[in-house]
């Protein structure tokens, strides 16, 4: 019989990163937290998450740097500005040192090589 479900610490190590990469040189994850979980089947469980994360910058300075980043194509600034547009239309406003929480739900799943977080579920955002 194999392991049902990924380990709180597998779980909270991988949700951990995957924001970290998500929110680079903007939100730095604090705390991480499994709130909840179930199996939606044998090789798919979903892990309810808290995220506190600090801010390392303001939405506008981090759009700021971005376009004053010259190892960025003018095409990457584009798509840069578009993304950052799109979070300052889904986080709450904040400031370098600011602490924001988040609610996530990331969808695990069993792999031969063991428990892979396969996808972020829903963006429900919780200031």
């Amino acid at each position: 019989m194999g392991i049902t479900q990924p380990k709180d610490s597998a779980i909270k190590e991988a949700v951990g990163e995957h924001f970290n990469a998500q929110y680079s040189g903007l939100l730095s994850a604090t705390q991480v937290e499994k709130i909840n979980g179930y199996k939606q089947n044998d090789t798919h469980y979903v892990a309810q998450m808290n995220i506190i994360a600090t801010a390392e910058r303001s939405l506008d300075d981090y759009a700021k740097h971005t376009l004053q980043d010259d190892t960025l194509s003018p095409l990457e600034k584009m798509a840069s500005t578009l993304s950052t547009g799109l979070l300052k239309m889904t986080l709450p406003s904040f400031d370098a040192g600011d602490t924001v929480t988040f609610e996530r739900e990331y969808l695990f799943v069993k792999t031969d090589n063991g428990w892979q977080l396969k996808k972020e579920l829903s963006q429900s955002d919780a200031p």
